[in-house]
């Protein structure tokens, strides 16, 4: 399926000038399917005008890309962050099928085509202008760049090696260091690391040190946080105003099975979802498609890593997550 609708994609593409983006605050999977696409298509089309826009850095991807850039001094990171640059026949989306997440189209009365290249769940949207019968959408990928090598090794075009680090990184980073990885995501990066990559000279350049914010907030959220049992599965509710997703992971880590962290702005909200790999595969828990079922918000994600957000009645919204999380811990 997913060869078939590539090849459909390509040629379609074919003759047209490509505009390549992501989701807002892109981070290393959006970062790096984004760019290695853009190489992959400079190498596989000819004479045809190939652009990429990122709106804003997640702040782990500028330390990424911090030593990245010392370490490949000469690669060019070749994207623009001008949001009216639209000079295009087709866009591009890699690593969203939610244009909620995308500033790129916030406001703006866009006739230009959309087509997605994405691995969560699929929102099944019907949006203005999205070629949906072109749209590469496979949940069973742990990242969005495992899919874009797949472009690379079917049509037998060579990465460079600062390309490999790139892809590499996003699919450790995605993957959870594989935690929420699986067999093909190990194939996957074993394809990768071979001629002259070692993932002991990745690995440092995902490192890094927490602000001092950033631990007090994770602190702040063990103070707070409410314990949910469910059977022998305990869940963490705890609220943040900021650093939720790095709040929701330590408590997985600290005993509960699911974390979950509500951060409030004014009416705005966002809550974000972590669980435990072995609670998804025993019990069948897939927060993301949790999350794409509640009505009046936007967000989705994996099985054990999602995220939403909305506008109000955030309790009531965290009362139907939470409510559908015990449907399927109890079932």
């Amino acid at each position: 399926m997913f060869t078939s609708k590539k090849d459909d994609l390509l040629k379609y593409l074919k003759g047209k000038n490509l505009l390549i983006t992501s989701h807002d605050l892109v981070d290393l999977d959006g970062f790096s399917s984004g760019l290695s696409l853009k190489f992959f298509f400079e190498n596989f089309f000819s004479n045809q005008n190939i652009d990429l826009i990122f709106s804003e850095q997640s702040k782990q991807t500028k330390s990424f890309l911090k030593k990245f850039t010392q370490k490949f001094p000469n690669f060019k990171l070749s994207f623009h962050t001008n949001k009216e640059f639209l000079n295009a026949d087709v866009i591009i989306i890699v690593d969203s099928n939610n244009l909620d997440q995308i500033e790129l189209f916030n406001n703006r009365d866009l006739n230009t085509p959309y087509i997605f290249i994405d691995h969560h769940v699929n929102l099944q949207k019907n949006y203005p202008n999205n070629i949906s019968s072109l749209n590469l959408i496979f949940d069973n990928y742990s990242s969005t760049s495992e899919m874009v090598l797949k472009f690379f090794d079917d049509y037998n075009i060579k990465l460079p090696i600062p390309y490999k680090y790139l892809l590499v990184s996003a699919i450790l980073t995605d993957s959870g260091f594989l935690k929420y990885g699986s067999t093909e995501t190990i194939r996957n990066l074993n394809s990768l690391l071979q001629d002259q990559v070692e993932i002991q000279d990745v690995l440092p350049l995902l490192e890094r040190e927490k602000e001092v914010s950033e631990k007090i907030a994770r602190i702040k959220a063990l103070q707070r946080v409410k314990l949910i049992r469910i059977k022998d599965w305990l869940i963490g509710v705890s609220y943040l105003s900021s650093f939720s997703a790095s709040a929701a992971s330590l408590l997985t880590k600290v005993g509960f099975d699911i974390g979950i962290v509500v951060s409030e702005d004014k009416s705005d909200y966002r809550i974000t979802t972590r669980a435990k790999k072995q609670v998804c595969l025993k019990t069948g828990l897939h927060l993301g498609k949790i999350i794409s079922e509640i009505n009046n918000v936007n967000g989705g994600g994996h099985d054990g890593a999602a995220t939403l957000n909305g506008k109000n009645d955030v309790e009531e919204i965290l009362n139907q997550l939470i409510d559908k999380i015990k449907e399927t811990l109890i079932n």
